[in-house]
């Protein structure tokens, strides 16, 4: 007897995409890339961020899409994640120093659960 296995319908793979942090193209808002001689430097940026932000777009699950910018560093990263009230920027710096991934966070947009501090940087860094 011959048995034929169906792979995952497009809603599965929909549903895994997003469990690993995945976007769609449609989803992600363009922006115009500051300059570095116009962007504000991160301690500024640090000050801005009071907590997390009214009305940030939420994923299904709770989660939060945020798009990292081609170049940022780690202390742009962790303010632009505090802003919107991802993770506290002092704890997502010390736990990427700890885990010693500064060089490993990529750019690009995701889906990231408010809080899990480990799970944000194993997206970030896979």
């Amino acid at each position: 007897m011959l048995i034929f296995q169906h792979g995952p319908t497009r809603e599965e793979i929909i549903a895994r995409a997003r469990d690993y942090g995945m976007v769609f193209r449609e989803e992600v808002v363009p922006f115009a890339p500051a300059s570095r001689d116009n962007a504000p430097p991160a301690q500024e940026m640090k000050q801005q961020t009071a907590g997390p932000q009214q009305g940030a777009p939420a994923a299904t699950h709770g989660e939060i899409l945020v798009t990292i910018p081609a170049g940022a560093g780690l202390e742009d990263i962790a303010a632009l994640l505090e802003k919107k009230g991802v993770a506290a920027a002092a704890a997502f710096e010390a736990e990427v120093h700890r885990q010693g991934v500064e060089q490993k966070l990529k750019a690009g947009s995701y889906y990231l659960p408010a809080g899990d501090i480990k799970e944000i940087i194993r997206r970030l860094t896979s």
